[in-house]
């Protein structure tokens, strides 16, 4: 079983780009989790995420996920100096987090694993830890999308 911890971090303003995709379903999840690669993919072929990695302040790649109008919301972006006119920002607020950590493979298979463990396995046994009605945070921490180093961050009213 995934292992998680509580950890509590500051809040952080990311600068990137959002697309809007389709609520993940069990019969679509697949289609979200290649639409959410293609989204950056796009973004990484463009330049406009090396870009915003270049001006990066902890040179952690983030996604964040959120529902919004009945669709989710994915944004990528970065904690970084550069304020291209096309980007938009979004703040993460400071507070207590669910962390699970993965490495060694495709980062969007990592992290569609972590979601799975959290969802499938922690929270039935745990649902005290999440709302439901909130945001999923996704952080590379190594830059290297294909041999990652990541990390699942779910708000949390629970205390360390």
């Amino acid at each position: 079983m995934t292992t998680y911890t509580i950890e509590t971090f500051d809040a952080l303003t990311l600068t990137g780009y959002a697309t809007q995709l389709p609520l993940p379903t069990m019969t679509n999840i697949q289609t979200v989790s290649d639409l959410k690669t293609q989204h950056f993919g796009a973004l990484a072929k463009s330049g406009k995420f090396g870009a915003l990695m270049a001006g990066s302040r902890d040179h952690i790649g983030f996604a964040l996920s959120g529902v919004h109008q009945d669709q989710l919301e994915y944004f990528a972006g970065a904690n970084t100096t550069v304020t291209a006119t096309d980007t938009e920002t979004r703040t993460v607020p400071g507070g207590h987090y669910i962390v699970l950590r993965a490495q060694g493979g495709p980062s969007r298979q990592l992290f569609d694993q972590l979601i799975s463990d959290f969802f499938g396995q922690i929270l039935p046994t745990r649902p005290e830890l999440y709302t439901g009605d909130s945001y999923i945070v996704e952080a590379l921490l190594n830059g290297d999308p294909m041999d990652a180093a990541v990390e699942l961050r779910l708000p949390t009213t629970v205390d360390a």
